[in-house]
């Protein structure tokens, strides 16, 4: 009887056909090595103008941020720092704290590390400035305290068809006071900014420089918050006019 020779399965052409197929599904289901080639990187742009202000002297400033991965892979963005210098001296380094989820938020939300993956954009307005201290804060919170209680006591008291506002005692501001000439920093003076992005990796991490100018009359409406102090205004209560300054931001090209 014949014996019946079989083909070795690798000299099959529908098995390698099969095979084919079945690398192409997979290949499909990947992303483009090229991709995978691109270094993470992160892309930064910022508004045009910068909000200047403060919280009884303690420097604020307001950035909206956009953040972008143009990299292949996800990274991690462990956060945002403003290096600020006046008249080519360091004067303080503020990190990004807490920013608003949307344009017309009155009230923002604590900023944390956050992942960006490929093509992720991330832009929202972001709130950088250096928290008190605890000895800081609990003075701040006892004086506050005291001068809310103080004029809530005084408006219980008054006729009722005074109308005039009513001021804490000066002993009561005077903590204050003290605060806003320890912590001011908004001179007039010609201002540049580093914006750096700390990431992971730290390849990806950005860094640029910016530049801005406050005006006499800058420094003087910033110090005029002090005025409302005695009435708790932006000490208990928010005053809309301690929104501080918009000015204009340009890229530092020295």
């Amino acid at each position: 009887m014949a014996t019946l020779a079989i083909e070795p399965f690798y000299l099959d052409w529908k098995f390698w056909s099969v095979v084919m197929s079945s690398i192409a599904i997979l290949l499909s289901q990947l992303p483009p090595i090229r991709l995978w080639l691109k270094p993470r990187r992160v892309e930064v742009e910022v508004n045009s103008r910068i909000q200047i202000t403060h919280k009884v002297g303690n420097p604020n400033v307001g950035l909206h941020v956009s953040l972008s991965n143009s990299g292949g892979r996800e990274l991690r963005v462990r956060g945002l720092t403003l290096h600020i210098q006046r008249d080519g001296k360091q004067i303080i380094s503020v990190p990004a704290q807490n920013y608003f989820e949307k344009p017309t938020d009155t009230t923002s939300v604590l900023l944390v590390p956050l992942q960006l993956k490929p093509d992720e954009y991330w832009a929202h307005g972001v709130n950088f400035l250096n928290f008190f201290d605890r000895a800081t804060e609990k003075m701040y919170r006892a004086s506050q305290t005291a001068l809310r209680n103080d004029i809530h006591q005084k408006l219980k008291t008054r006729a009722s068809a005074d109308k005039e506002p009513v001021k804490a005692e000066p002993k009561l501001t005077e903590p204050f006071l003290h605060l806003f000439q320890k912590l001011f920093i908004w001179e007039p003076g010609e201002y540049v900014v580093e914006l750096t992005v700390d990431t992971v990796p730290a390849s990806a991490t950005y860094a640029k420089k910016y530049r801005f100018t406050l005006y006499e009359s800058d420094t003087a409406e910033l110090r005029k918050h002090v005025d409302d102090y005695p009435y708790g205004g932006g000490i208990h209560y928010n005053i809309d006019d301690h929104v501080g300054v918009f000015v204009p931001l340009t890229e530092h090209l020295g």
